[in-house]
């Protein structure tokens, strides 16, 4: 196996990994089994510097910062574009962790160019689902999904047809808040959020884990990448991270997807597709394991589920609309301008607020993005000083 790669969002959490798990492949395979094109970071000049040294990668992308010293350096808001447009060809793979709907523009320019995605973008799906997919079938590639859960949804299903699946269920580890009253949920501080039990991701993703956001982007993710309806999918609490997805298929038998609470799992599944790889990543440890645990979530602590559920049923630019507001609304808090408990709040008045219209175009959406982001921010100025009742 013979694989180009570009990493988008290298300097993430998603993209370091991905460059350790190459890495792990390069070992195993050889250096030119595995070899990494280009790299797109945002404004992490000097990592991004590292990488392409280490890796010798000859193009990057940064939207802001210092140029790196390599042959082919693109800067600006289109770097990421820039890149493929010069660099990719199709059959290449292009792992997609830009954050936030900065993401969705590569993920189009890379299926456009013929190349295979590694998805880790939830914006991608969740605000431009109708796009993303149809031109990805226009243009024969793969959407692999690199999120845990899932990955594991896509392993379970393993080609089955969603006429033969009763539900799918997405676990969640419940975040830093999940034992908290809904008056602790509500003026929860930066510090109390981001400090997860579980995972270590960015600052974004770990506030959406402890306000089930993540998991309600998840579901409309679940809703596109596997062409089920809402009232299919599903989301418990699982606090052990070990099982990320199941299937209960409609003859009442069920498969689920256990591995150890590490990104790098998913990761080297999407990038070794239709194969698996032997390259470091351990299983779990069956002599600890005594007990598997399963909760349901409470609508009133969490109400971003029902969020989900609800852009699902209208269709449209509605997860263009929730996707941007919620990023306006993580942003205002991790800014300590915004309540954490007024998150999930601002993204639904947000969508009673921005009319929903047909998503079949990118000016569409990114319209629908836009008009989000003033509302919300237009909201958060109007929530200022208020306190809970």
């Amino acid at each position: 196996m013979t694989k180009r790669i570009f990493i988008l969002g290298s300097t993430g959490s998603i993209g370091t990994s991905a460059i350790e798990v190459i890495e792990q492949l390069q070992i195993l395979d050889g250096v030119d089994a595995w070899k990494v094109v280009g790299i797109a970071a945002g404004n992490n000049a000097a990592l991004l510097a590292q990488q392409a040294d280490a890796l010798s990668v000859q193009a990057t992308a940064l939207v802001s910062g210092d140029s790196v010293h390599v042959a082919h350096s693109y800067n600006g808001i289109n770097a990421a574009v820039e890149l493929l447009k010069n660099h990719a060809r199709k059959g290449d793979m292009v792992i997609a962790s830009i954050v936030g709907f900065a993401g969705v523009v590569p993920v189009l320019t890379a299926i456009q160019m013929g190349c295979d995605i590694a998805l880790a973008n939830k914006e991608a799906l969740v605000a431009a689902g109708q796009i993303v997919m149809r031109e990805a079938q226009i243009a024969g590639v793969k959407i692999l999904p690199v999120d845990s859960e899932h990955s594991a949804i896509f392993q379970c299903l393993s080609g089955k047809n969603v006429d033969s699946v009763r539900s799918i269920v997405l676990t969640a580890s419940g975040g830093s808040l999940r034992d908290r009253t809904l008056d602790e949920i509500n003026h929860a501080t930066v510090e109390e959020v981001l400090s997860h039990p579980t995972w270590e991701m960015g600052a974004k993703v770990t506030v959406d884990s402890a306000s089930l956001m993540n998991k309600a982007l998840e579901i409309i993710e679940a809703h596109w990448l596997f062409a089920a309806q809402g009232n299919q999918i599903e989301a418990v609490i699982h606090r052990e991270s070990l099982v990320h997805g199941l299937v209960e298929f409609i003859d009442g038998s069920m498969v689920a997807q256990l591995a150890p609470p590490n990104m790098k799992m998913p990761i080297q599944f999407a990038l070794t597709y239709p194969h698996r790889s032997p390259a470091g990543q351990g299983g779990c440890n069956w002599e600890t394991l005594s007990a598997l645990h399963f909760e349901p979530i409470d609508p009133e602590r969490f109400p971003a589920i029902g969020l989900a559920k609800d852009v699902i049923d209208r269709g449209g630019t509605a997860g263009a609309i929730m996707s941007a507001a919620n990023e306006v609304a993580v942003e205002g808090f991790l800014k300590q301008s915004l309540p954490f408990g007024s998150i999930v709040r601002i993204v639904k008045k947000t969508l009673e607020t921005v009319a929903v219209s047909s998503a079949s175009s990118l000016e569409a959406v990114t319209a629908a993005d836009r008009e989000a982001r003033t509302v919300a921010m237009e909201l958060i100025a109007s929530e200022a000083g208020k306190e809970f009742a």
